[in-house]
């Protein structure tokens, strides 16, 4: 009897709720948040939707945070904002520098001053010694407009296709695999379509296979504390620099929800 031993594709999560955020006032609600967050990104990464592929990532909690700190989502413009940061390096502190996606939920419906923005992600560098020998986290910000979305799977999608396309160091790119040039697929039903779908949300065999090479997934993870102290700083801030740059020049994430019905006039 032949036995197939499946890869594993491990994504570890930590979130990080803010005060006033959606499910986040109470321990429960909290964990119920991030389970669902998870399953969703399971369901999409993992089972996969019909036509597209099954890709067999597995997203799991490595941990949950909540703070005082209250931040209105229409005030939050990008990644870099110092607030977020600065929550970013609190989990980080607390998990003994994981490698992870880092997902800090704000309080409001929508990011920025305007617009129906959902969500934000992007990687960003742990280390780097070379175009083979980096680390990576993610870095998430959702809105209480993402709740009970396919969000947090579309903003790990930004964070999982960060790469060197070559040897070159300003190879790095954070583009969609399956739409060259840009950050965003082309096709409405796709995971990685700007406007995120409401239901069954496919990927594609290139989003898989580049999401499994990822430096974030855990069994891809460089964590050897010798290949971090030879961590080229100046390099990995100037990379750091260039991602914030390109996802200034991204289209926003927003999110399909189900027109409703019009009650009719007696």
């Amino acid at each position: 009897m032949r036995v197939v031993v499946e890869m594993a594709f491990t994504v570890p999560v930590v979130s990080i709720f803010t005060a006033g955020s959606a499910s986040g006032g109470t321990s429960q609600e909290r964990q119920a948040r991030q389970g669902n967050d998870i399953s969703s990104s399971n369901l999409a990464w993992g089972s996969g939707f019909s036509p597209g592929v099954r890709c067999g990532m597995t997203f799991t909690a490595a941990g949950r945070f909540n703070t005082p700190t209250t931040i209105n989502s229409r005030s939050v413009t990008s990644l870099d904002d110092p607030r977020l940061v600065a929550l970013f390096d609190m989990a980080k502190r607390q998990t003994n520098n994981a490698t992870a996606l880092y997902v800090i939920y704000v309080s409001g419906e929508f990011l920025t001053s305007s617009g129906n923005v959902i969500g934000m992600g992007g990687p960003r560098f742990k280390f780097f010694n070379s175009t083979t020998d980096y680390g990576l986290y993610g870095h998430i910000v959702m809105s209480d407009g993402a709740l009970n979305s396919y969000g947090l799977a579309h903003e790990a999608g930004h964070c999982l296709f960060g790469r060197f396309l070559n040897s070159n160091q300003n190879s790095f790119t954070i583009n969609d695999p399956s739409n060259p040039g840009s950050d965003h697929s082309n096709n409405p039903q796709n995971l990685m379509f700007p406007t995120i779908p409401n239901e069954n949300p496919q990927i594609v065999s290139s989003q898989c296979s580049t999401a499994r090479q990822s430096k974030i997934v855990l069994q891809n993870a460089s964590n050897s504390r010798g290949r971090i102290i030879k961590n080229n700083l100046t390099s990995m801030k100037k990379l750091n620099a260039r991602i914030i740059a390109k996802m200034r020049f991204m289209k926003k994430d927003t999110l399909r929800r189900p027109v409703k019905k019009r009650r009719k006039l007696a």
